[in-house]
């Protein structure tokens, strides 16, 4: 027979509060015999740990489920408080930088965007953005007393551990501990993911991960980022190094990469190598492809798009998602998204529209992911 610890115990606690609460945010509102049945709580169980979320501000009653049967006590639902404190979400890519307060939903309280500044020392960048988020929460009107973590996105390889940036291509080439730099200015925990890695995230928590295990969420704009995940979680791999898409070889000894190696994908269909076939603005890439169908332009972008699809349909076959979410900014075009579906589905006829899907929170990836990582560790871990 075991025998739990109080350590074990405290883990079993953690577990089951994480599991009740993800339980609400996955299925909406629920009352604690809801809780229970679904989770295989006691009811005790499910009462202790509901009692403490209310003591912390995290769990509210919302009503009466007015569909209860029976002629006894009508369930009292419960919801989660997704305003009880706020997040500061930082997202740091090569362009722009934006900084958000939202509340655990993701939704903006204030926000700003801006130009990333590399002619600075990372420090300097990183007060600045800090000098921003404070101005931000006084724009919302309560200071920093309700702000409960920061959460930065960015590109490149990151320690999660450390809070550090290690290799944040077209931004930083040396490591830089973000999470003690901006713990300079704030008393709060700061979380530091892969941009990418925590758009995933919120697709896990606000998207389609509610609803699907397996995903692979690809973003395209101005590089090629991916992210997988397994069973609802985010697979990493060696050295937090996978799902690595934009890094395929598609060319041997083609174009140099800035990863080191030569002919990955993103040498062929990354924002810079396509405007080497015609240059555009970021946002019109829709706009430059609707309008060359008939020419050479035309036809270099539909390669570029066939070789992206055959790419996409490889690691679909090794990895077998059960969605395939695109977002990022050259995906905006409905034009190109179905472009890009089509070519999938002439390798496979199982990666149809149904499979690949625009993610509904892409309006939002400037800022969703970095707010995500913070809810996650608040709430759900």
């Amino acid at each position: 027979m075991i025998r739990h610890t109080g350590a074990n115990m405290e883990t079993v606690r953690k577990r089951n509060r994480a599991a009740i609460l993800k339980f609400i945010n996955d299925h909406g509102p629920a009352s604690r015999k809801d809780l229970a049945d679904a989770l295989g709580l006691t009811p005790a169980a499910v009462t202790q740990i509901c009692t403490d979320l209310f003591a912390e501000g995290i769990l509210v009653e919302t009503g009466v489920n007015v569909k209860s049967s029976g002629a006894g006590r009508k369930k009292v639902l419960l919801d989660i408080n997704y305003e009880a404190s706020y997040i500061c979400a930082m997202t740091i890519e090569p362009e722009y930088t934006t900084v958000a307060i939202t509340d655990l939903r993701g939704q903006v309280a204030a926000k700003k965007r801006c130009k990333t500044n590399t002619s600075i020392t990372p420090q300097a960048y990183l007060d600045k953005l800090s000098q921003t988020a404070e101005k931000l929460l006084q724009e919302c009107g309560t200071g920093d007393c309700r702000l409960a973590a920061i959460g930065v996105g960015i590109t490149g390889l990151v320690d999660k551990a450390t809070g550090s940036s290690i290799k944040a291509y077209g931004i930083w080439d040396e490591p830089v501990p973000i999470a003690k730099i901006l713990g300079q200015h704030f008393t709060v925990p700061v979380y530091v993911e892969n941009n990418v890695n925590a758009f995933a995230v919120a697709e896990l928590l606000y998207g389609t991960g509610k609803e699907h295990d397996n995903l692979m969420v690809i973003k395209w704009g101005p590089g090629v980022g991916c992210a997988i995940i397994i069973d609802q979680e985010i697979y990493e791999g060696r050295h937090a190094k996978a799902a690595e898409l934009g890094h395929f070889i598609v060319e041997k000894n083609g174009q140099l990469c800035k990863c080191g190696r030569r002919g990955c994908l993103e040498t062929k269909v990354s924002y810079a190598a396509l405007c080497k076939i015609a240059p555009f603005s970021e946002d019109a890439f829709g706009s430059l492809y609707c309008g060359h169908s008939d020419d050479e332009i035309g036809r270099q972008l539909a390669d570029a798009l066939d070789l992206f699809a055959r790419s996409i349909v490889n690691s679909a076959t090794i990895m077998a998602p059960n969605r395939i979410i695109l977002t990022g900014s050259l995906f905006e075009s409905p034009e190109v998204r179905k472009a890009l579906i089509q070519a999938c589905a002439s390798y496979d006829a199982s990666l149809g529209q149904d499979r690949i899907i625009y993610s509904e929170l892409a309006q939002k990836e400037h800022y969703i992911g970095a707010a995500a990582i913070c809810t996650k560790m608040l709430l759900f871990s």
